[in-house]
């Protein structure tokens, strides 16, 4: 789930092709079996530590109204959605193999997000989804390790070690991967977002609620939807994400 991607689940997503050339490893369905595996394991983890709750019924008509406007999405597979009762940390997670994961606190915690903002969550969620980011990270961090034959879980356990180098090549690598990885999903995000009439602003909206960002300030409150290392400085993401909502109401969008 980009290993279960979010703040409790961190990996080392792809999402750039230039970095994961190994195109058999991205077509081999045992590496796409190992992937689902892991994730499930950690979904299994989740489950014990906190509850599963119903999330609103108007939040699976987002990711279905989402899902229809991708043909990609469409082609399968299902995509589902799986709510854990948080209220304090505002976190979302998508896993390679079609679920897209919130926490409650989403939607009803101190600083909940409007529904515009929610479907923003949601499609950033289904962009990773869409570009395979997880299986494309783990044959490109297979690849930087120079072991194809490894197992994924055991090149993350490699990978670890060297983000905790600053001075590391691979470290840096990754950084960059992951940064690019989340830019890209905002801007895909709201490109659905657009397609469904859904304000194109609301991207930028949710990431500074879910940062605790306001007027211009710097500061973050809370758990966040991405961390740093993991994810670019909050600052660039509202930036490109407002200039490309911007851009998306001056070719006169749709909104609703």
């Amino acid at each position: 789930m980009q290993v279960l991607r979010g703040a409790a689940l961190a990996v080392w997503l792809g999402g750039v092709p230039a970095l994961a050339q190994d195109a058999s490893c991205l077509r081999d369905p045992e590496r796409a079996h190992e992937l689902r595996v892991l994730d499930e394991s950690q979904l299994i983890d989740m489950m014990d530590q906190q509850p599963v709750l119903a999330a609103p019924p108007r939040l699976h008509r987002m990711l279905r109204s989402l899902v229809a406007a991708s043909p990609r999405l469409r082609a399968g597979p299902a995509i589902h959605l799986l709510a854990f009762e948080d209220d304090r940390e505002h976190n979302a997670y998508a896993a390679n193999h079609g679920l897209v994961i919130l926490t409650s606190a989403l939607w009803r915690g101190a600083t909940p997000l409007d529904d515009d903002e929610l479907a923003a969550v949601i499609a950033h969620e289904l962009a990773h989804i869409e570009s395979h980011d997880a299986l494309v990270e783990a044959c490109g961090l297979l690849q930087r390790l120079g072991q194809p034959r490894l197992s994924i879980e055991a090149a993350r356990e490699q990978m670890g070690v060297h983000m905790f180098n600053p001075r590391s090549p691979l470290a840096r690598e990754a950084r960059e991967l992951q940064h690019a990885q989340e830019h890209a999903a905002d801007l895909r995000g709201i490109e659905l977002l657009q397609q469904v009439g859904r304000n194109p602003a609301a991207m930028a909206s949710a990431l500074a609620k879910i940062h605790g960002v306001h007027s211009n300030s710097d500061s973050g409150a809370g758990a966040q939807l991405m961390r740093a290392g993991t994810h670019p400085d909050v600052r660039e993401r509202l930036e490109r994400a407002r200039e490309a909502a911007a851009d998306a109401v001056a070719r006169g969008a749709p909104q609703r």
